[in-house]
């Protein structure tokens, strides 16, 4: 008798499945994210939260443009995130001294206490995410998202081309 995962694997040999896997994937692991956020008593923060959080552990201040572009959202979609995080006291927000029409973000005390808690939360991420899994598989797998996401990117770039 086939298991669900047999039939899945089975069923995944159709490319047309992939992006499906892959959304499913992405969302289960939001969804124990945002479980490991309650634990840690910040249920107030979403996963996005988190992607903007450690691109400041990492460096600060940064600007808004910067922060949009190393995590790859729209600058919109960041600023209505940074605003959340300035709400809960995180971040902080200021004119950049070297170009007036820009804004930089900066971790508050408040955020900065955050890091041992993602750094936890990381963790417990990674350990599940690489359960059953060796190394080479998680090379492999990460070469083909990649390829893949620039076969996607590079048809976004030929639509807006054809559609200027």
């Amino acid at each position: 008798m086939r298991t669900d995962h047999a039939l899945e694997e089975e069923a995944f040999r159709d490319p047309a499945s992939f992006v499906n896997c892959l959304a499913q994937t992405l969302s289960a692991a939001n969804r124990y994210l945002v479980q490991l956020l309650h634990r840690a008593g910040l249920a107030h923060l979403v996963p996005s939260h988190g992607d903007i959080l450690v691109c400041l552990f990492a460096g600060e201040p940064i600007t808004m443009q910067e922060l949009a572009e190393r995590i790859h959202r729209d600058p919109s979609t960041v600023t209505a995130l940074v605003r959340k995080l300035a709400d809960a006291g995180y971040v902080s927000t200021q004119k950049s001294a070297h170009d007036r029409r820009r804004i930089e973000v900066s971790l508050t005390d408040e955020g900065r206490a955050l890091r041992c808690s993602f750094e936890c939360i990381s963790k417990e991420l990674l350990k599940v995410q690489m359960k059953g899994i060796t190394k080479d598989e998680l090379t492999a797998t990460g070469a083909l998202l990649l390829r893949i996401r620039d076969n996607f990117a590079d048809a976004c770039q030929k639509e807006e081309e054809v559609a200027s």
